[in-house]
């Protein structure tokens, strides 16, 4: 190659990582001003609580400095940015307003479907939200909303529904939950167990698999899981994985029959304890259950895939 067509291909490749930056950059200035006209349009002043001046935003480089040990979490599903707004007190008690930029609500569905045990109607009829002992969680459109007010008393739990109503009136956006999550089956379906996923180390919250990515879960595979009372006993667990492409599916099957069912060339197999495993493809699509009681069980659970 010359050295002319070096040094034009070397503008080239600069450029495009000039412009990809430049377009982090706007993305997150965007999400800054967004986050701030939030907390702009709450009230000053609540009953005895006033609006800090100490405002603080984070974001994917820095959110560890705030969230130490659980910035991964969130970053996991391509968080954004985070404002933190308290409120507080003469006495110098504080209500802690979270509010994260998660870039899309699917995203924000994820973060809220993470932990959450109960869904109830603490913010709205419309809006899936978990209020307990002082902390109200909940998600709209691309936000996902935390306030702590510890220790819980009735006048505190008041304003955090107050403020929280306020947050998500401000909030236009519709809350559009991942399209994979549509496509678990109703029947026996713990529905407050379902988990949204982008990540392979998330896998491991009902069931262990691995330390490692053995499944070629990338930013660009949806998994969703959940659990089903089938009996008595300990619940099954279902999981769909949404690839890329079939190949990529059907490298995903072959590692997880090798890994995990012994390489066995069937669909289904069981262990020592008589429970049963399935890893069944369906296009670009992997449906795995762990933990069913019995063959006709996890089949029945398999099947059930919209």
């Amino acid at each position: 190659m010359r050295s002319s067509e070096k040094i034009l291909n070397l503008i080239i490749i600069f450029s495009l990582m000039l412009a990809a930056q430049m377009g982090k950059l706007a993305m997150g200035n965007d999400s800054t001003s967004r986050l701030e006209s939030l907390v702009n349009g709450l009230p000053e002043t609540i009953e005895e609580w006033g609006k800090s001046p100490d405002v603080t935003v984070y974001d994917a480089d820095n959110l560890y400095t705030y969230i130490n040990g659980g910035a991964e979490l969130y970053i996991s599903y391509k968080f954004i940015n985070l404002i933190s707004q308290p409120y507080v007190t003469v006495e110098d008690d504080e209500i802690k307003i979270d509010i994260f930029d998660m870039g899309s609500p699917q995203n924000a569905y994820g973060i809220f479907s993470h932990s959450r045990e109960a869904i109830d109607d603490f913010v709205g009829s419309n809006i899936e939200s978990e209020y307990a002992g002082g902390l109200l969680t909940f998600w709209k459109g691309r936000y996902y909303v935390s306030i702590l007010a510890y220790p819980e008393t009735n006048s505190r739990k008041l304003v955090v529904q107050r403020l929280a109503r306020k947050i998500a009136a401000h909030i236009q956006e519709e809350s559009v939950k991942p399209r994979i999550v549509g496509l678990l089956p109703a029947d026996k379906l713990q529905p407050y167990s379902v988990r949204y996923f982008r990540h392979y180390t998330w896998m491991n919250m009902y069931h262990f698999f691995s330390n490692k990515n053995l499944l070629n879960i990338e930013n660009e595979t949806e998994g969703v899981m959940a659990k089903y009372m089938v009996d008595a006993g300990k619940p099954a667990v279902l999981i769909l994985l949404d690839y890329l492409n079939e190949s990529a599916a059907a490298d995903a099957q072959d590692s997880f029959k090798h890994n995990f069912m012994a390489g066995v060339k069937d669909e289904y197999a069981h262990d020592a304890d008589q429970l049963w495993t399935g890893c069944v493809r369906k296009k670009d699509l992997l449906v795995i259950v762990v933990d069913a009681p019995g063959l006709e069980t996890a089949q029945r659970l398999v099947q059930g895939v919209k």
